[in-house]
């Protein structure tokens, strides 16, 4: 029941998403920075040899819920800025993302101490999780915009192909 229940909460996640962005590119946005974050965490687990188990198994909907929120954050201070935006809105949003996700570590990393192996993973997966996803929302989400953003800039003599 524990994946069954993991991927419920993952739509729900997607779903808010798209309901508090209306849809269209904001949402596609946030939901693929929350997307590349479970992704890089699910790799990072992988890599460290982290086996998956009813009690780390919760940092998976723990980690929807906290990761989106910081790119959320830097996706709505984006739309406030207007396109061209997605610097000040890193440089503006970006700190208090990352103090809010420090603060969350902190406390993850405390159970990492643990002598029980479940609590410990379950302290090793959630720190992976905020990692990812804060590296996702503050990093390749602002660089994305970015990236849009100067390619709508460009004008269409610019995309000729060079003869």
């Amino acid at each position: 029941d524990v994946p069954k229940a993991v991927m419920v909460s993952l739509l729900f996640t997607l779903l808010v998403v798209a309901l508090a962005f209306r849809g269209g590119f904001a949402a596609f946005a946030v939901m693929g920075a929350l997307i590349m974050g479970l992704m890089w965490m699910t790799g990072l687990l992988g890599l460290a040899g982290v086996k998956l188990n009813f009690l780390n198994f919760i940092a998976l909907p723990i980690t929807f819920g906290i990761g989106v929120d910081y790119a959320v954050n830097v996706m709505q201070r984006y739309r406030t800025e207007g396109a061209g935006g997605a610097l000040t809105a890193v440089r503006e949003t970006g700190g208090a993302v990352v103090l809010c996700s420090a603060t969350t570590t902190l406390g993850y990393l405390a159970l990492v101490s643990s002598v029980n192996y479940a609590v410990r993973s379950l302290g090793v997966a959630a720190v992976l999780g905020e990692i990812a996803c804060l590296v996702a929302a503050v990093v390749v989400l602002p660089a994305a915009l970015v990236w849009r953003d100067r390619r709508a800039d460009r004008s269409p003599v610019d995309r000729a192909p060079a003869d």
